[in-house]
């Protein structure tokens, strides 16, 4: 039966053991005699695991369930709720999941001492966001996965109606108990660990600044050191500001309305009164630049109460890779409907996560392709969609001018938080020092005590996060831009975008290699 997710040290050990002998096993192969797909196979596996070596040395500061952002405690409801049963066994699994809860998440918390009796766990205001979390959990009598479970096990062909019956009242008798109380007695747990009140970054905790770069490294699939990734983002900064101030010359007037409305919070993109219409829209939109994968069967979630506080505006949860090309994806939602969520729903739909994985799935590749994941790529692509989101709008050219100075603005804002996450993480600045480098950027800090309180502790929690949305987003704009530049009127957005998207996650000295490739053969 499967189980949640649970390391110790001897499992860090024995990983870095069988990445160094799945390294040489693949190194054995003759390179030369493999064909191009082959090779590109073979090229993306070395360079993951290269990436991955040496884990181990990281262990007390990699080896973290929990977290109020992305922790596990967090996430595993949603990941449940994508559970499909196609076999007995798959039932039987989750039941024992849910058995095994209060087990498992007492696991975690043990993890957690450790991690503080060296020196690398959570501080006092998360692990309180943590134990909040755990408490809204624990106090919802009604978990929302007693009805979408039961309503999977109802279509189920392996059972018959009276065993119908009875799972259904297995899993709500199971998560109405053990499943809730494993979140009570998580909270119990973590509420008698004497967390520091000092918050720290990486840079002041044991060999954190060697695992920031290990992290930069594995997730962003760069191979730049720490200083030249922030000295790549100064200058996308300075490239920034150079290109809103030539549109405002070129626009005055669009300038004006943003310099009267800072907020931006009344941008129009679309008149549209759903999540859904606004997803088809872009499905629509973006074949002119994109290749077509056809119409994707999904549906739109709204977010249960008891995990709202903790949750983004919008998320794509990825479906299984062996599942069938017509299986519905999910797209779950924070709230009701708004338009200004746009390129929120650009950045999770069509063309972002849930297109890319479409795409990537159409391909056919080897499954060990499907296996690898670089963070930096997925959420880059994300990102470099989101970014340019605002050319869909179904608004006038105006009105286009306005959002493209509002996504400039924005991106601006992205660097900022880029560069304080290397300052937090890297060069160890503290919260007071913090804020002194938001007012030296611009940022308005008075009355905004809470709003920058709570982007301090996202960035405390998720170091290099922030990265690898931004940098890496910045990374797959730099591509395009190079290829419309260098083929002129040859240029073709759509087979720029295959080239990019064709093979899936891999690092970017790859993904730039076929993109010189696709302009090679443009010309």
């Amino acid at each position: 039966l499967l189980n949640l997710p649970y390391s110790n040290k001897e499992d860090y050990e024995a990983s870095d053991e069988s990445t160094e002998e799945l390294l040489d096993t693949l190194e054995s192969y003759d390179y030369d005699s493999l064909s191009d797909q082959q090779k590109m196979t073979y090229d993306i596996l070395h360079d993951s695991l290269s990436r991955s070596k040496d884990m181990a040395k990281f262990y007390y500061l990699a080896n973290s369930y929990l977290g109020s952002f992305i922790g596990f405690q967090a996430q595993l409801p949603l990941l449940l709720n994508e559970y499909t049963f196609e076999t007995r066994h798959d039932l039987d699994s989750y039941f024992h999941i849910l058995e095994t809860t209060p087990e498992t998440f007492q696991k975690y918390a043990e993890i957690e001492k450790e991690r503080q009796a060296n020196d690398v766990g959570m501080s006092k205001a998360i692990l309180d966001k943590v134990i909040e979390q755990c408490d809204n959990f624990s106090k919802d009598k009604n978990p929302f996965l007693i009805e979408t479970i039961n309503r999977r096990i109802d279509q189920v062909s392996f059972l018959n109606d009276d065993e119908k019956k009875e799972a259904k009242a297995k899993n709500e008798k199971l998560l109405k108990e053990s499943f809730v109380k494993g979140y009570a007695d998580l909270k119990t747990t973590l509420e008698q660990i004497d967390a520091p009140k000092e918050e720290v970054g990486l840079a002041k905790q044991p060999n954190g600044k060697e695992y920031y770069k290990f992290l930069l490294s594995s997730t962003l699939g760069l191979d730049d050191s720490v200083d030249k990734i922030r000295e790549y983002i100064e200058n996308e900064m300075e490239n920034i500001m150079l290109e809103m101030q030539a549109v405002i010359r070129e626009n005055p007037k669009a300038a004006q309305v943003i310099l009267q409305d800072t907020s931006l919070s009344d941008l129009q993109y679309v008149n549209f009164t759903s999540f859904e219409e606004t997803i088809d829209y872009l499905g629509e939109q973006m074949k002119q630049d994109f290749p077509d994968v056809g119409k994707l069967n999904y549906d739109v979630t709204k977010v249960p109460d008891s995990m709202k506080d903790n949750f983004s505006p919008a998320a794509y949860l990825q479906g299984k890779i062996d599942a069938p090309m017509d299986a519905p994806e999910h797209i779950w939602v924070n709230g009701d409907y708004d338009q200004s969520l746009f390129e929120t729903l650009a950045h999770e739909g069509y063309p972002g996560h849930m297109y890319q994985h479409t795409y990537f799935k159409q391909q056919k590749l080897p499954i060990i392709r499907y296996m690898i994941d670089y963070n930096g790529y997925s959420e880059g692509w994300a990102t470099y969609i989101e970014r340019n989101a605002w050319k869909y709008a179904d608004v006038d050219d105006d009105a286009k001018l306005i959002l493209r100075i509002a996504s400039l603005n924005k991106q601006y804002t992205e660097c900022i938080i880029a560069l304080l996450d290397i300052q937090i993480h890297y060069d160890g600045i503290s919260y007071e020092q913090y804020i002194e480098n938001m007012e030296q950027y611009g940022i308005e800090t008075d009355g905004m005590e809470e709003m920058l309180k709570e982007q301090w502790y996202l960035i405390l929690e998720t170091p290099s996060n922030y990265l690898q949305y931004y940098v890496t987003g910045f990374k797959f704009q730099d591509l395009y831009d190079k290829a419309k530049s260098e083929l002129g009127d040859a240029f073709d957005a759509v087979k720029l975008n295959e080239a990019l998207l064709k093979n899936g996650p891999a690092p970017f000295h790859i993904i730039e290699q076929e993109v010189d490739n696709y302009i090679n053969s443009a010309k």
